[in-house]
């Protein structure tokens, strides 16, 4: 067969080989770059097939992938001649065509490097292992079988276990040898050898001890004999050890290549869509000495690695960096000095220091980076997870015009020079489908506008999306397309369509395995409809009350922040300045990513229906589940139940049992609304939230139910006609806080003859948002004498606030923000002597603020920003504990003839 002599035949083709590629470069200059490649690669090979073939004829064996090498190598010798005699002006074989051709060769010959020397070792100490303990088993037998000479025998199982113990540390060391083998892509088909001959002496034990099993059943006698046979095993044993070390000598002294093929920067994708402008503005920031850090983060498939590893070959980067760009893929959890390892192979030493620790890895590669300078040099940290981010710090040195590029799905705080990722717009999210969708030939199904148009707009804008989907329905007849569309307008989406795609995007939501608190909270999410933006003061309402956050929402708000450093969700914050006001939360906004929340649902469903934690229930007119129709799965187990509803419903509510339900979230869209009936079995409810999302105000009636539920602390209404409620009616003795966002209150308000003392007596904070009809506060407003916080914020028609504010002498907070018709605090404030923060900012018609504001001995933050005030009261001088005054440039003039004598006082101007 051809591969007898291949070893040799391969070597002495693969000169010639090398002297027609240089042949060929010299007289095709159109061929150069890929030529020149070829001839980079063959002067890898050529010293690595010289080591193996040395190898060969020591063990005087015959090597199959030589072989295959020999064959690659033949037909490579004749395209290159074709190439080079071949006539470029000729019809029949153009240049384009000799170059895919020549790349083709290039790419196989790495191939070779990358697939053909995998480490076989390992399974064979595996093997040996195996057979150990086989010999341990034996042992045992020989236990029970001679109990006169069980001392004896002990000794032949003691022997056995220090055998084991050798192949032990023989499996560790092979551990090693498999990461150096993958290192170096060399020889490990000699060791293979080797280690085959290691295998046959230990089949040999294997068998001495099968004679060891028989000798013990013929005779006492024969003890001595098995005596001599533990010497034996113990020999072999060393032997063994031995062995495995030399393996390891062998591959230390391997030959390898100076240009070893090691974190080169892979080849960006063909076609790329919607990221011009970060790849501009990345150029920028790497060609400059501002940030020795730069970050690319985003959602999983969003480009990130793309981008990349685009940049890498971009001409300016490459003309700076040179031959010292390299890419490291890092991933979930790196081995750092098997990376270090890797880059000094890169570098071209081929005697890789052993490591005796991770600092001792880093110290040596601060080294040999040292000694690389002054060159510029760029390493690529590719998808670098939350658990690696450690790994940034330990590869930062102080060497000039060196640079760290990261990529990661988290954003990473501590490193300034971050650039963020969003989804593609609707052009280029169109071009990139119709890229991986639609072949260029036309070749392929074309289809029209309008499918192209739904299926687009289905995946969301997420690269991954597009291109993985418009993949699978590449060159798919036109039924396949206008079936996807159809399953589409049937509300399925294509998260369910595509299995890839969903395995894909499951990854992202990986990065929460190890975070129990924040993944809890992010699955909560799903309790509100795709593509709305969710308030954070509802969730803040919610998880006080499933999660045991703090009620001012600073723990619920750092979950927020947590879910948006790891992208998972999209976090904004309308008022400018509203970070900086303690406990203010009602700009803060948050949205699931579209398909990552259809992977979160599917998880909640796939859970059993009597362990759910959240039952997710969304009714489209009046279907309601199969389930729930039937009367099946009547008793529920959830302590959260989301129920949404659209336009068309028609309440009429089957028995549901749900009395674990803690929190009960009902979307809404219809204009009347009717609570369910066994909402008042729900004893454990604490908190009810009701969001319409239609245009008008919702009637909600069969309100009153809710006297029935004596653990209800929270209530949130959104868009809520409050005059249908019934405020005289209702008795809410647990209630502590209310919320009323964008309701119809006055009239309510001002015809209410209710006993506020009694029916809410332990109402402590009550927020009103953009009700834009509250003119006034009635009189029983006031009686509230356990009220905590008061927050009414864009109530643009509240013209005044009431003396009887001076009533609520438990009020600690008191928040009054763009409320445009306010002209002035009440002289009546300063009775609240517990008021520690006072927020009128954005009230523009404020031109004063109360003379005796200095009875508010214990305001600590007072935030009046916005307001037309171009005095202060003498009286301020008297706020001693004021620490934070937020206030515009002008008025910081005033505050500062007062700072001598407020010690404590922070000034900051917006």
């Amino acid at each position: 067969m051809e591969f007898v002599v291949a070893g040799y035949v391969a070597e002495k083709v693969l000169g010639e080989l090398l002297k027609s590629v240089k042949e060929a470069t010299r007289k095709k200059k159109k061929l150069e770059t890929t030529l020149k490649s070829i001839e980079s690669t063959l002067n890898s090979i050529i010293p690595v097939v010289e080591s193996i073939n040395e190898l060969n004829e020591k063990l005087d064996r015959e090597d199959e992938d030589i072989g295959r090498l020999w064959k690659q190598i033949k037909e490579g010798q004749e395209l290159v001649s074709k190439c080079s005699k071949g006539n470029c002006c000729g019809s029949c074989f153009k240049p384009s065509n000799c170059t895919e051709e020549l790349r083709d060769f290039d790419n196989s010959l790495k191939r070779f490097y990358d697939f053909i020397l995998p480490l076989k070792g390992t399974k064979i100490l595996i093997d040996t292992r195996e057979d150990v303990n086989e010999i341990k088993e034996k042992a045992n037998r020989i236990d029970e079988k001679v109990g006169v000479t069980r001392d004896k025998v002990k000794e032949i199982k003691d022997m056995a276990k220090i055998i084991n113990e050798k192949v032990e540390v023989a499996s560790d060391e092979a551990k090693a040898i498999h990461k150096e083998a993958n290192e170096i892509k060399g020889k490990a088909n000699s060791i293979d050898e080797k280690v085959e001959a290691t295998r046959f002496e230990v089949k040999g034990i294997k068998d001495k001890v099968e004679g060891i099993d028989e000798k013990v059943q013929v005779t006492r006698d024969d003890v001595k004999v098995m005596h001599q046979e533990v010497i034996d095993i113990k020999d072999k044993a060393n032997r063994i050890d031995e062995k495995m070390e030399n393996i390891h000598k062998e591959i230390q002294c391997l030959k390898i290549p100076a240009s070893f093929p090691l974190y080169l920067p892979p080849e960006p994708p063909a076609i790329i869509v919607g990221l011009d402008k970060q790849l501009k503005d990345l150029k920028t920031e790497l060609l400059k000495n501002e940030f020795s850090v730069v970050v690319i983060t985003a959602l999983g498939g969003c480009g990130k690695t793309t981008l990349a590893k685009k940049l890498c070959h971009e001409e300016p980067i490459k003309g700076k960096f040179k031959d010292n760009i390299f890419f490291v893929t890092v991933s979930k959890k790196p081995n750092l000095k098997v990376i270090v390892q890797n880059l000094f192979l890169r570098k071209g030493h081929p005697h890789v220091p052993e490591f005796q620790s991770d600092d001792d890895a880093v110290n040596h590669l601060e080294k040999l980076l040292k000694q690389t300078g002054p060159n510029p040099i760029l390493l690529v940290l590719d998808d670098v997870w939350p658990e690696s981010e450690f790994l940034i710090d330990k590869l930062k040195f102080q060497i000039p015009d060196y640079k760290i590029l990261v990529t990661s799905t988290c954003v990473l705080p501590r490193f300034p020079c971050t650039h963020r990722l969003q989804r593609l717009n609707e052009v280029d999210a169109k071009n990139l489908f119709i890229s991986s969708a639609i072949l260029a030939d036309q070749s392929s199904y074309n289809p029209d506008e309008s499918i192209l148009n739904e299926i687009v707009k289905a995946c969301k804008g997420n690269p991954l999306a597009l291109t993985v989907f418009g993949g699978s329905l590449c060159g798919r007849p036109a039924e396949v397309w206008e079936n996807t569309v159809l399953e589409l307008s049937k509300g399925g989406s294509i998260v369910e369509l595509n299995t890839a795609l969903r395995n894909c995007l499951h990854q992202s939501l990986e990065v929460l395995d190890n975070n129990v608190k924040v993944k809890d909270c992010y699955m909560d999410l799903v309790s509100f409809p795709e593509g709305q933006w969710i308030p954070a003061t509802a969730l803040i309402d919610m998880w006080v009350e499933l999660h045991d956050h703090d009620e001012n929402g600073v723990a619920s708000v750092a979950r927020l922040h947590d879910l948006d450093a790891l992208n998972l969700v999209n976090h904004e914050v309308g008022r400018k300045d509203a970070s900086e006001i303690d406990g203010y939360y009602n700009d803060h906004y948050v949205m699931q990513h579209d398909l990552l929340r259809q992977i979160a649902n599917d998880q909640i469903s796939s859970e059993p229906g009597e362990q759910r934690k959240r039952l997710i229930i969304d009714i489209s007119g009046s279907k309601l589940p199969k389930w729930w129709r039937e009367q099946r799965k009547q008793h529920i187990s959830a302590y959260l139940l989301s129920i949404t509803t659209d336009e068309t419903f028609e309440p009429s509510w089957p028995n549901l049992q749900a009395p674990d339900v803690e929190v009960l979230i009902l979307n809404i869209r219809s204009k009347n609304y009717m609570l369910p009936e066994f909402v008042k079995k729900m004893d454990k409810l604490k908190a009810l939230l009701i969001t319409n999302y239609g245009f008008v105000r919702a009637e909600i009636s069969n309100f009153p139910l809710l006297c029935s539920l004596l653990n209800l602390k929270r209530i949130r209404l959104e868009k809520v006609s409050i005059p249908s409620l019934g405020l005289s009616s209702l008795e809410l003795r647990k209630l502590q806080k209310i919320s009323l966002v964008m309701c119809n209150i006055d009239q309510a308000f001002s015809n209410s003859r209710i006993q506020i003392s009694s029916s809410f007596s332990n109402l402590s904070e009550i927020s009103i948002d953009r009700c834009i009809d509250l003119k006034n506060l009635p009189v029983w407003f006031f009686d509230l004498v356990h009220l905590k916080k008061l927050s009414i914020s864009s109530c643009w028609e509240l013209s005044e606030l009431p003396k009887e504010i001076g009533k609520l002498e438990n009020l600690e907070v008191l928040r009054l923000h763009f409320c445009i018709q306010l002209e002035e605090v009440p002289e009546a404030i300063e009775k609240l002597s517990k008021l520690s923060v006072l927020d009128i900012s954005d009230c523009s018609n404020i031109s004063h603020l109360p003379k005796q504001i200095g009875g508010l001995h214990n305001l600590r933050k007072l935030f009046m920003n916005g307001c037309s005030i171009s005095e202060l009261p003498s009286s301020v001088e008297n706020l001693k504990l004021l620490e934070i005054v937020m206030c515009d440039e002008e008025v910081t003039i005033l505050w500062k003839s007062f700072i001598q004598r407020l010690p404590n006082l922070r000034i900051k101007p917006c």
